[in-house]
């Protein structure tokens, strides 16, 4: 019975399949010589994989490359049925994937209508190409994005997440907001390297100064510091000399 209402709920969404045109994603990249550049051939453009909801155990697999839609699936069970337990595949082209309502159905099962209606997505040309373009470029394109905006921005993608959090990116917020005078203070750029831009950012005025002169002072005794040892050194060596002296004095002696 659920699995009969699945497939209403699918039929439902008729309207919403048709209204899509397959996408032959060739032909763009021809017209679009550096997005060729950029995704390779063969290139996956969307795989996931995960276990359907309880009660059941099936596992499932999604795979969308440059020519087609490959589905696969396991049938978890307790039960003694050998033909239960084969495991299901399904290869589609784009075209053959928007009205083949058995791998609608399946993805559905195991991954729900979201996933199902984003590989409809993707077959029909509405493909994520932000992910393919190089990090440099997705961080400059975030640069324009309004920094209390970059909260809600992270939590979109774990990719969205990683650029937002971001040393460069964050320098570039920075330098934006407070100029690049700064940057000629070797106090500030050995904090920069410590706690990186991010922290800096969002460090009041008073906590940065006070920060600044640890750093300075930290500098001074890491001078000291070396001054000494080679002033140790330097002792150590001229000891040395004269016990080796010394020893070389007491053998011509005693010969």
């Amino acid at each position: 019975m659920a699995n009969n209402k699945m497939i209403m709920n699918l039929d439902n969404d008729d309207d919403n399949f048709n209204s899509k045109k397959s996408f032959n994603i060739h032909e763009y990249l021809k017209e679009h010589p550096l997005l060729a550049g950029i995704i390779v051939k063969n290139e996956i453009l969307f795989e996931c994989h995960g276990e359907a909801p309880s009660p059941s155990k099936d596992y499932g697999q999604i795979e969308i490359n440059l020519d087609q839609i490959i589905i696969r699936w396991w049938k978890i069970t307790l039960r003694n049925i050998e033909g239960s337990i084969y495991p299901g595949q399904i290869k589609d082209s784009y075209e053959d994937f928007l009205y083949n309502k058995i791998a609608h159905h399946e993805i559905n099962r195991i991954f729900g209508k979201k996933i199902v209606n984003y590989c409809l997505n993707i077959v029909s040309g509405q493909i994520d190409l932000f992910k393919y373009l190089p990090l440099n470029i997705q961080i400059k394109i975030f640069s324009f994005i309004n920094i209390d905006d970059i909260p809600q921005i992270s939590l979109v993608s774990k990719l969205f997440r990683l650029i937002s959090r971001h040393n460069d990116l964050w320098k570039i917020f920075y330098i934006r907001q407070h100029g690049k005078k700064i940057l000629k203070n070797k106090y500030f750029i050995n904090l920069v390297q410590i706690r990186g831009w991010r922290y800096l950012f969002f460090t009041n005025k008073l906590k940065l100064q006070m920060e600044l002169r640890r750093q300075a002072l930290l500098d001074v005794y890491q001078e000291k510091q070396h001054s000494l040892d080679l002033i140790n050194k330097q002792e150590h060596r001229q000891q040395f000399l004269l016990n080796s002296s010394s020893i070389l004095n007491q053998e011509e002696q005693q010969q």
